[in-house]
């Protein structure tokens, strides 16, 4: 079954763009099989990638051309087990899931081994940790010891700006409530039981503000040394 490189069916954007959970009876009727098998390919997807597809449209009695879907996968992974291609996988520190046939293998491999040398060094540790994402381990061991040491400092600055903002966004939660409970205290609408239960109420969140301006206060003083450099 021969496609053009260059062609790609509106039904293999949509499978691209929502997913196979979504995939409807007409979507499976209309899907080119062998299209959606390339931009998989391409993307350096695994072939199992076919399999929740063909189960959706097997609910809708209708069979997925599993022959055409590798055959357009295989083609689709000529264009993406590059060196070039694993390359900037390995720099992006991104896992590569051994998708590249045999024959193509070697190049992708070394590409990605020389991208895997670009990323794993301690600024883009502390880039990763800084932005709170995970590490997937992929350095090798003679750049794990830098990497790890700019990721835990990066982690750590991540979190305690985390928390800083979680603390900031409860005391202006509170700071509207107070003023909402004194609002409606001083409006002349409420009856001696309400008015001592939301000057209750108020003496509950001023005590909650102080203590988290405390805790802020206590955060100060323990900030990550990343922050005073």
């Amino acid at each position: 079954m021969k496609k053009s490189i260059g062609f790609i069916s509106v039904a293999a954007i949509i499978l691209l763009l929502t997913g196979c959970a979504s995939m409807s009876k007409e979507d499976c009727l209309v899907t080119d099989w062998y299209e959606t098998g390339r931009m998989d390919g391409m993307q350096g997807k695994p072939r199992t990638g076919l399999q929740s597809r063909a189960k959706a449209c097997l609910e809708h009695g209708i069979s997925a051309d599993r022959v055409a879907y590798y055959q357009g996968h295989d083609e689709g992974l000529k264009h993406y087990c590059t060196e070039q291609r694993g390359f900037e996988l390995g720099r992006q520190g991104q896992v590569y899931r051994s998708v590249c046939p045999v024959g193509l293998e070697k190049d992708f491999r070394a590409g990605y081994q020389n991208g895997i040398k670009s990323f794993c060094s301690e600024d883009n540790g502390f880039d990763l940790g800084r932005r709170g994402q995970a590490y997937r381990y992929v350095c090798p061991p003679e750049y794990e010891p830098d990497f790890r040491a700019g990721y835990t400092r990066g982690k750590e600055l991540y979190e305690y700006e985390s928390k800083v903002a979680s603390l900031k966004k409860r005391l202006k939660k509170i700071e509207r409530k107070i003023h909402q409970n004194e609002e409606a205290l001083y409006s002349g609408k409420l009856n001696d039981a309400q008015r001592t239960e939301v000057r209750a109420e108020i003496r509950t969140l001023d005590l909650e503000y102080r203590e988290i301006s405390l805790e802020l206060k206590y955060m100060e003083k323990s900030r990550p040394l990343a922050l005073n450099q």
